[in-house]
């Protein structure tokens, strides 16, 4: 889970309860937005996302579900 602010995750284009990319230095995984409104402003608070340790930068970014190309089936 990760906490941010209401303006982290309005700037992320992020809703309370949507999945979110965790980009972390070793790798990255799925984990759920939590908005909390007394965060500050730029940090976060990761729960139970691994590979991720407390003095690390980490990167949150909405997945981009549109781009990606569609396969071509039988049902056209």
């Amino acid at each position: 889970m990760v906490t941010m602010s209401e303006v982290d995750a309005r700037t992320r284009l992020l809703t309370d309860g949507e999945l979110a990319w965790v980009y972390g230095p070793s790798r990255h995984e799925l984990a759920e937005v939590r908005i909390d409104p007394s965060a500050r402003q730029g940090d976060i608070v990761l729960r139970d996302v691994f590979g991720a340790r407390p003095s690390e930068i980490v990167r949150v970014v909405k997945p981009d579900l549109d781009s990606r190309g569609r396969r071509n089936t039988a049902l056209g």
